[in-house]
C-alpha cells in the first residue's frame, strides 16, 4: 500500500468544517447553552474524523482496486461477527464491543459495497454490463449483506447499502426496463415483505401516512418533528431559543432529528443554507467523477457521493414526515461518531481520486 502526503483540496475542506462547525453550534444549542453533553464530545470525534479523512487522502486509489474483495469479505465477516456475538441495545444487535468503544461494522460495509461495485463493473464494457449472466455475481455481492444488516435489524442502513448499488448499477449501463421489471416484483411481493417486517418498522411505515393515529406512540416523532420544523418560519425562533428542542418535547433532537431543531432556530434560512453546503460539496464530488478518466475511479467516486446523498434525502424526508423513521444520521452535522467517521473517510477517498487526476496532468 502506497502513502503519500495527503493534499486536501481547500474549498470541498472548508465546506465540510463549515457544515461541521455548523453541527457543533447546534449541539451547544439544544445542549442548553453548553458544551456538554453533546458539543465537546462531538469536536473530539471531528477531529478523528479529519485524521481518518487525511489518511483516505493518503492512499493511492489503486489498493483499494486491488484488494477490493478482500475488504468485502472483511466487512462480510464483521457482519457475521455482529449475528452471532453482537452488542444488544435498545432492542437491536449492531454493534462489536470493542471494550474502549462499540464499532458498528455495518457502517464499513457501505464503503467496502461500493469498492466491490466499482471493481467489478470496471472489468466490463457496456455490452457485456446489459447481459443477464453478468449481474448475478454483483447482486449475490449485495444480497448477503443486505440480508445480515436486516437481521439486526437496521433497514436505515439495508436502504442505503440497497439504494447505492441499484445507482451504481444504472450508471454502470444496466437497461432500465430492468429495472422496472424489479419494481414490479418488489410491489407484487409487498405482502411478503411486509410480513418480514418487526412490528416497530410496520408502525413507523403506517405512521408516515397518519401519524395522527397515535400521537402519543409511533407518531410522536415525525409530529414534533413536523412542529419544530413548521414553527421556525422563515428566520427561527433564535439561536438558543427552540422550545421543542429546549423543552425535549423533540425526541433525539441531536442525531436523527437535528435538521428539526435547525429549522426551529435558525428557520428556513438556517436550512437552506445547510442545502446549499451539502450542494457546493456534491457539486465538486461530481466535478471530480467528470475529470477522472479511470472507470473504476468513475463508479467510485459516484458510490460514495450517492451515499452521501441518500445520507442527506433519507435524514431530511424522515425529519419533514414524507419518508418513515429509519435511524439514518444528517452527514456531518448530526451527533455520533460511527457516520462521522466514515463518512469523512468517504470524502478522503474522493479527494485521493482527485489527487490522482492531478499527478497524471503534472507527468504529462
Amino acid at each position: 500500500m502506497k502513502f503519500r502526503f495527503p493534499k486536501l483540496p481547500i474549498v470541498p475542506v472548508l465546506i465540510i468544517l463549515a457544515i461541521s462547525l455548523f453541527s457543533l453550534a447546534m449541539l451547544y444549542s439544544v445542549g442548553g447553552g453548553s458544551f456538554d453533553p453533546w458539543c465537546l464530545k462531538q469536536l473530539l470525534r471531528l477531529c478523528v474524523g479529519i485524521v481518518a479523512m487525511a489518511i483516505a487522502a493518503s492512499v493511492n486509489v489503486s489498493f483499494w482496486k486491488d484488494n477490493a474483495y478482500l475488504f468485502y469479505i472483511f466487512g462480510t465477516l464483521l457482519l457475521l461477527c455482529v449475528a452471532i456475538m453482537g452488542k444488544v441495545s435498545m432492542g437491536a444487535q449492531r454493534w462489536l464491543n470493542l471494550y474502549f468503544f462499540n464499532f458498528q461494522p455495518s457502517e464499513l460495509m457501505r464503503i467496502f459495497i461500493v469498492i466491490v461495485m466499482a471493481r467489478y463493473f470496471s472489468m466490463f464494457a457496456i455490452d457485456d454490463i446489459r447481459k443477464n449472466i453478468t449481474l448475478i455475481p454483483p447482486l449475490l455481492l449485495l444480497a448477503f449483506p443486505v440480508w445480515l444488516v436486516l437481521m439486526q435489524p437496521d433497514l436505515g442502513t439495508a436502504m442505503i447499502l440497497l439504494f447505492v448499488c441499484v445507482s451504481i448499477f444504472f450508471v454502470c449501463g444496466v437497461q432500465v426496463w430492468k429495472f422496472v421489471i424489479a419494481i414490479c416484483l418488489a410491489v407484487g411481493c409487498a405482502p411478503i415483505l411486509w410480513n418480514l417486517l418487526h412490528e416497530y418498522q410496520r408502525k413507523r411505515i403506517l405512521m408516515l401516512l397518519s401519524p395522527e393515529s397515535d400521537p402519543s406512540g409511533s407518531g410522536y416523532h415525525i409530529i414534533q418533528s413536523k412542529i419544530a420544523l413548521g414553527s421556525g418560519g422563515f428566520w427561527g425562533k433564535g439561536f438558543t431559543h427552540g422550545t421543542q428542542s429546549t423543552l425535549n418535547f423533540l425526541p433525539e433532537k441531536q442525531t436523527d432529528f437535528v435538521f428539526a431543531t435547525l429549522g426551529e432556530e435558525l428557520g428556513f434560512a438556517g436550512c437552506l443554507f445547510l442545502l446549499v453546503l451539502y450542494g457546493l460539496l456534491l457539486t465538486y464530488n461530481i466535478n471530480v467523477i467528470f475529470k477522472t478518466k479511470s472507470k473504476f475511479d468513475q463508479i467510485l467516486v459516484f458510490g460514495l457521493s450517492s451515499m452521501i446523498f441518500f445520507y442527506i434525502f433519507i435524514n431530511i424526508g424522515m425529519v419533514c414526515g414524507i419518508l418513515p423513521v429509519v435511524g439514518i444520521p444528517l452527514p456531518f452535522f448530526s451527533y455520533g461518531g460511527s457516520a462521522m467517521t466514515v463518512l469523512m473517510f468517504c470524502q478522503g477517498i474522493i479527494f485521493a481520486v482527485d489527487n490522482s487526476q492531478d499527478k497524471r496532468r503534472s507527468i504529462y
